[in-house]
């Protein structure tokens, strides 16, 4: 039997437009079993529950500098961590881990589902794929690398406006249906039909508009120009060079396609790792994994939104009620300005957080319960306080 490249594989089996049979029944049905056994008081911890996932192979989890220490700033920001029901709290500072704390049941081999934090690690590995030229331009259309979408709305973006969340595609309507557009997105077995369905509402490059389909067909873009599944080249390209330990994402069928917009299970040292290649302009050590070209322009302002550069958020200019598109309800506040200016940070939903301070060579790794009372700049403001 001949075996078809990965590229045409994915090309033959690639949805270009939305079907008006799906879901089908058994789809629906699968969803309201995944429902019923979605863990919600756990949603963060519970790594286990869902199936199937992809290991991203590490490199065993490389040591880290530690040398801790305690502080009364360090025992406020415990505090502060606790009173969110927090499961992990990490401080870099200086060239080493200065606080490393775990609350009772968890430790450093503790992997979470941190949600939209895989946003920035998608947009870092897109960095991967530019720096080895397999595409020469963020202004380029979608269509050049995913050309069964030529000529059509989502084919027509750049991939500067699905970096920077203004493509005009938006997000479907909330349903607690398992037949809707928004429950089949995330827990079905058909994500490219499931994103065709997404609405493409405004012009593209004209208004940001935080979806998660812009990250989802750069996760499909990558595994297009790279010809590799998703998880092998994040493993080849980040994963194992910032010495990270294995790390699984969700897959919507075995052998298929990745969330690539959230559900990267990885531990908080691994996440510190991803923080510490941020803050150190691509390095790891002498290796330069990332260039310091894309991370300057990957953490710079984005045009429609100062707070937001690629797939990764920014702290200033001080924004006291941040939402994630101009009729979204959910707002994060950050009542006082970041004391370190150059602050950028992901976020995964519920105050899931790795804030980058690069003038304090700060590296904060926040993981918990969610939160919805979570103030974004008193955790960072509280650690600087010492220093300022």
């Amino acid at each position: 039997m001949r075996i078809l490249p990965l590229a045409l594989l994915f090309s033959l089996s690639f949805n270009t437009y939305a079907d008006a049979s799906w879901p089908s029944q058994a789809q629906i049905d699968l969803v309201q079993e995944r429902k019923t056994n979605l863990p919600w008081k756990d949603i963060v911890s519970a790594v286990d529950w869902y199936s199937p996932l992809e290991i991203v192979k590490g490199d065993g989890g490389q040591p880290l500098a530690t040398q801790l220490e305690t502080s009364p700033q360090f025992a406020e920001a415990i505090a502060l961590a606790e009173r969110h029901q927090s499961y992990a709290l990490l401080v870099w500072k200086s060239g080493a881990l200065r606080l490393e704390k775990y609350w009772p049941g968890f430790d450093e081999q503790s992997r979470y589902d941190t949600a939209s934090m895989h946003k920035t690690v998608l947009g870092l590995l897109l960095g991967a794929a530019w720096d080895e030229g397999l595409f020469k331009s963020v202004d380029t259309q979608l269509s050049n690398y995913l050309p069964e979408l030529k000529d059509t709305q989502r084919g027509d973006v750049t991939i500067r406006s699905l970096l920077e969340m203004t493509s005009g595609i938006t997000s479907p309507p909330f349903s607690n249906d398992p037949d809707s557009v928004f429950w089949q997105t995330f827990l079905g077995n058909d994500l490219q039909q499931a994103y065709a369905h997404w609405p493409v509402t405004m012009k593209s490059g004209e208004e940001f508009y935080y979806a998660n389909a812009n990250p989802q067909y750069l996760g499909w873009m990558i595994e297009r120009i790279s010809g590799k599944r998703y998880a092998e080249f994040l493993s080849e390209k980040l994963w194992q060079p910032i010495g990270a330990s294995d790390a699984r994402v969700w897959l919507d069928y075995p052998g298929g396609n990745p969330r690539t917009s959230c559900c990267l299970q990885a531990s908080a040292r691994d996440w510190l790792k991803v923080g510490l290649l941020i803050l150190n302009q691509g390095k790891v050590g002498e290796q330069q994994v990332i260039s310091s070209d894309w991370i300057e322009k990957m953490t710079a302002a984005s045009s429609h939104n100062p707070n937001y550069g690629w797939q990764i958020w920014r702290g200033s200019p001080h924004n006291p009620k941040r939402t994630y598109s101009k009729e979204g309800t959910a707002v994060v506040p950050a009542k006082e300005p970041f004391a370190a200016e150059d602050t950028v940070y992901l976020d995964g939903s519920g105050a899931q957080r790795v804030y980058i301070i690069p003038s304090e060579q700060m590296v904060i790794v926040r993981i918990g319960t969610p939160s919805q009372t979570w103030d974004d700049s008193e955790l960072p403001n509280l650690l600087l306080s010492e220093s300022k």
